[in-house]
Protein backbone atom coordinates (compact mmCIF):
# COMPACT_ATOMS: atom_id res chain seq x y z
CA UNK A 1 0.00 0.00 0.00
CA UNK A 2 2.86 2.41 0.86
CA UNK A 3 4.44 1.73 -2.55
CA UNK A 4 1.16 2.69 -4.24
CA UNK A 5 1.08 6.00 -2.38
CA UNK A 6 4.71 6.63 -3.31
CA UNK A 7 3.99 5.93 -6.99
CA UNK A 8 0.92 8.18 -7.03
CA UNK A 9 2.75 10.96 -5.18
CA UNK A 10 5.57 10.67 -7.70
CA UNK A 11 3.12 10.88 -10.61
CA UNK A 12 1.13 13.85 -9.26
CA UNK A 13 4.33 15.68 -8.31
CA UNK A 14 5.76 15.13 -11.79
CA UNK A 15 2.60 16.53 -13.39
CA UNK A 16 2.54 19.51 -10.99
CA UNK A 17 6.23 20.37 -11.52
CA UNK A 18 6.22 19.88 -15.26
CA UNK A 19 2.98 21.79 -15.86
CA UNK A 20 3.91 24.72 -13.61
CA UNK A 21 7.44 24.82 -15.08
CA UNK A 22 6.17 24.76 -18.66
CA UNK A 23 3.62 27.50 -17.88
CA UNK A 24 6.37 29.61 -16.28
CA UNK A 25 8.45 29.29 -19.45
CA UNK A 26 5.61 29.84 -21.93
CA UNK A 27 3.96 32.74 -20.13
CA UNK A 28 7.26 34.40 -19.28
CA UNK A 29 5.49 36.45 -16.63
CA UNK A 30 7.46 37.18 -13.48
CA UNK A 31 4.15 37.72 -11.68
CA UNK A 32 3.06 34.19 -12.63
CA UNK A 33 6.41 32.78 -11.53
CA UNK A 34 5.97 34.38 -8.11
CA UNK A 35 2.44 32.98 -7.89
CA UNK A 36 3.55 29.47 -8.85
CA UNK A 37 6.71 29.46 -6.72
CA UNK A 38 5.10 27.88 -3.62
CA UNK A 39 3.40 25.19 -5.73
CA UNK A 40 6.61 24.47 -7.61
CA UNK A 41 8.66 24.34 -4.40
CA UNK A 42 6.27 22.07 -2.45
CA UNK A 43 5.84 19.59 -5.29
CA UNK A 44 9.59 19.67 -5.90
CA UNK A 45 10.11 18.47 -2.34
CA UNK A 46 7.39 15.82 -2.72
CA UNK A 47 8.92 14.65 -6.01
CA UNK A 48 12.35 14.38 -4.41
CA UNK A 49 11.08 12.39 -1.41
CA UNK A 50 8.85 10.07 -3.40
CA UNK A 51 11.60 9.65 -6.00
CA UNK A 52 14.05 8.61 -3.28
CA UNK A 53 11.59 6.00 -1.97
CA UNK A 54 10.93 4.85 -5.54
CA UNK A 55 14.66 4.31 -6.10
CA UNK A 56 14.93 2.48 -2.76
CA UNK A 57 12.07 0.10 -3.58
CA UNK A 58 13.28 -0.49 -7.15
CA UNK A 59 17.04 -0.53 -6.54
CA UNK A 60 17.41 -4.11 -7.85
CA UNK A 61 15.85 -3.21 -11.18
CA UNK A 62 17.94 -0.03 -11.42
CA UNK A 63 21.14 -2.02 -10.81
CA UNK A 64 20.06 -4.42 -13.54
CA UNK A 65 19.47 -1.51 -15.96
CA UNK A 66 22.88 -0.02 -15.17
CA UNK A 67 24.63 -3.34 -15.77
CA UNK A 68 23.97 -2.90 -19.50
CA UNK A 69 26.55 -0.75 -21.29
CA UNK A 70 24.06 1.31 -23.31
CA UNK A 71 21.97 2.11 -20.24
CA UNK A 72 25.06 3.02 -18.22
CA UNK A 73 26.34 5.25 -21.05
CA UNK A 74 22.94 6.97 -21.26
CA UNK A 75 22.91 7.56 -17.49
CA UNK A 76 26.44 8.98 -17.61
CA UNK A 77 25.59 11.31 -20.51
CA UNK A 78 22.45 12.56 -18.72
CA UNK A 79 24.48 13.10 -15.53
CA UNK A 80 27.13 15.03 -17.47
CA UNK A 81 24.45 17.22 -19.09
CA UNK A 82 22.92 17.92 -15.65
CA UNK A 83 26.30 18.86 -14.15
CA UNK A 84 27.16 21.04 -17.15
CA UNK A 85 23.84 22.91 -16.93
CA UNK A 86 24.32 23.45 -13.20
CA UNK A 87 27.81 24.81 -13.86
CA UNK A 88 26.55 27.14 -16.61
CA UNK A 89 23.73 28.38 -14.37
CA UNK A 90 26.01 28.95 -11.39
CA UNK A 91 28.56 30.82 -13.53
CA UNK A 92 26.03 33.44 -14.70
CA UNK A 93 26.64 36.86 -13.16
CA UNK A 94 23.74 38.07 -11.03
CA UNK A 95 23.01 41.48 -9.52
CA UNK A 96 22.83 40.66 -5.79
CA UNK A 97 20.92 43.85 -4.96
CA UNK A 98 18.10 42.79 -7.27
CA UNK A 99 18.16 39.27 -5.80
CA UNK A 100 17.72 40.68 -2.29
CA UNK A 101 14.84 42.88 -3.47
CA UNK A 102 13.12 39.88 -5.05
CA UNK A 103 13.68 37.75 -1.94
CA UNK A 104 12.05 40.43 0.22
CA UNK A 105 9.06 40.59 -2.13
CA UNK A 106 8.75 36.79 -2.08
CA UNK A 107 8.88 36.68 1.74
CA UNK A 108 6.10 39.26 1.85
CA UNK A 109 3.97 37.30 -0.66
CA UNK A 110 4.49 33.93 1.06
CA UNK A 111 3.81 35.37 4.53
Amino acid sequence: MFRQFISLTLLVSLVALSSSGIMMILLGSFEFQLQMHPVHKIFGILLTLSGAFHVYYNFGAIKKYLSKKKSMLFALIMTFIMIALYAIGMAKPIDLDKVHQIEEIMKTMEG
